[in-house]
């Protein structure tokens, strides 16, 4: 007979949110770019943005919801093998764009701007736009842009999420949660980072000051990012 013991500290995936709601837009896209840009951040790895009007349609695998158009940049990553260690990137285009330290991983999938038309589940064509966003803070300053353009035509414009890949200053690593998720229709943004750093007796220090630069850098309270716990 074998007995398979699991870990759950080493396999756990979630995060600790840390939301913070906002009355405005404009308000959430400062504070995005704010904290993009300082250094509670210390690299950018991915940048996404789906933005317009969501529908559900129908694909090869069946039916699936996406927005009126989606954008994503080129993926970076944490050094991990020694081919990598070998190709980080660095110097003044690195700096530039916030990516410095980490390793080209691969291509936006959506290399070229396209326009697919796709029919929904109620039998409507509808066009979706697909294209590739700048890497790193280039990226995130895209984005933002393209969000405030959709603000100008119309100010009470919420269809959009923003979601940032990115290496927190404190602990120089991108995990699966670290991510800044900036939501339009539901207001808020989350500083999302992942539940063991706060496991193990050496990190915790870390955690609260990592917290606590975060919160200064946003002109909040600590507890009003902590409030989820």
């Amino acid at each position: 007979m074998r007995i398979y013991y699991l870990d759950l500290n080493v396999v756990d995936c979630t995060a600790d949110p840390h939301i913070l709601d906002y009355d405005a837009v404009e308000k959430m896209l400062e504070d995005v770019l704010r904290v993009c840009e300082s250094d509670v951040v210390r690299a950018i790895n991915i940048v996404r943005l789906s933005i317009g009007e969501q529908y559900e349609v129908i694909e090869d695998r069946g039916s699936t919801i996406i927005s009126e158009e989606e954008y994503e940049s080129d993926y970076y990553a944490v050094p991990i093998t020694k081919e990598e260690y070998g190709k980080v990137a660095k110097g003044p285009y690195a700096k530039k764009h916030k990516v410095e330290g980490l390793a080209f991983k691969y291509d936006s999938p959506y290399e070229r701007k396209t326009v697919k038309v796709c029919t929904t589940v109620s039998g409507k064509k509808v066009k979706i736009v697909r294209g590739k966003l700048p890497v790193g803070l280039t990226g995130v300053r895209k984005a933002i842009e393209m969000i405030r353009e959709r603000l100008k035509s119309n100010p009470s414009f919420r269809d959009f999420v923003l979601e940032i890949g990115v290496v927190w200053g404190k602990f120089g690593d991108h995990n699966c949660s670290d991510y800044i998720i900036a939501n339009g229709r539901s207001m808020t943004v989350d500083y999302s980072n992942q539940d063991w750093y706060r496991d193990d007796a050496s990190m915790r220090g870390n955690y609260r000051r990592h917290l606590q630069r975060l919160a200064k850098v946003l002109g909040v309270k600590l507890e009003d990012l902590t409030d989820e716990w």
